[in-house]
């Protein structure tokens, strides 16, 4: 069965784990930008202490939306993936780490788990990165003849 996987699917795992972080983030960064979420209060940035808690807002909003967005099609996809750790390490550490795993940051751990993989891994198949940039292209050599 390895073999079988190894040989016709080598790099759909990424695609798949793109497809499902991507429409993830676009939905909320969606939400975000077009409800009460995307202001100061919404995210109660302002109890954190940080400067600027408008632009906070829209930034993490961005991120998320533009973010998964760039990672649904598969475009500077470990750049993209990078933006959102950073987005999700603080969700976890100002929002959610109070409150346990169960119920808690048990999605974000797992949002940011798909993140890093996507760093280390890259697009995968049917990206733009892969396809049209060339980022991530199989090499010449294959495993079988090493």
């Amino acid at each position: 069965m390895r073999w079988l996987l190894r040989r016709y699917f080598p790099d759909w795992g990424p695609v798949l784990l793109r497809l499902a972080l991507g429409m993830i983030l676009a939905a909320h960064g969606w939400e975000k930008l077009h409800g009460p979420l995307g202001t100061p209060e919404g995210f109660n940035i302002e109890s954190w202490g940080w400067p600027y808690p408008l632009l906070w807002a829209y930034v993490v909003a961005i991120v998320e939306f533009f973010g998964g967005l760039l990672l649904v099609v598969g475009l500077f996809a470990r750049f993209a993936a990078t933006f959102v750790i950073c987005v999700i390490v603080v969700a976890i550490t100002k929002v959610t780490l109070t409150t346990g795993f169960i119920g808690g940051f048990e999605l974000e751990l797992a949002l940011l788990a798909i993140a890093v993989s996507l760093v280390f891994t890259g697009a995968g198949a049917l990206s733009i990165d892969r396809d049209i940039l060339g980022w991530g292209a199989p090499g010449t050599r294959r495993e079988d003849e090493l």
